[in-house]
């Protein structure tokens, strides 16, 4: 890896971190969420591509970086699904003996 690859991705990063905040600061509505997941997104296959570098790396390196990835994704969805079936309703516990 070059000296020119690794600066120009250092100031992608940090050009998506000031998106980031910037982001943080613009009120989207309801995009913000999508906005925001899709910079870090960006950062992140950044980060796998070059400094990982899965682009040269082997197919069963990238078959475990792809695994691990995907168990992200189903770590991420078993939590939201959790998080939005949940409900904001009390029940009373039974203290009577």
């Amino acid at each position: 890896m070059t000296a020119r690859i690794i600066w120009t991705c250092w100031l992608a990063l940090i050009l998506l971190l000031s998106a980031t905040t910037a982001i943080a600061f613009v009120p989207l509505g309801s995009l913000n969420l999508p906005v925001a997941l899709a910079i870090g997104t960006s950062k992140a296959l950044i980060v796998l591509i070059f400094f990982m570098e899965l682009k040269a790396s082997s197919g069963l390196i990238r078959a475990a970086a792809g695994a691990g990835f995907f168990w992200l994704l189903i770590m991420v969805a078993l939590t939201g699904s959790d998080y939005w079936h949940r409900t904001d309703q009390r029940t009373q516990i039974d203290t009577t003996s």
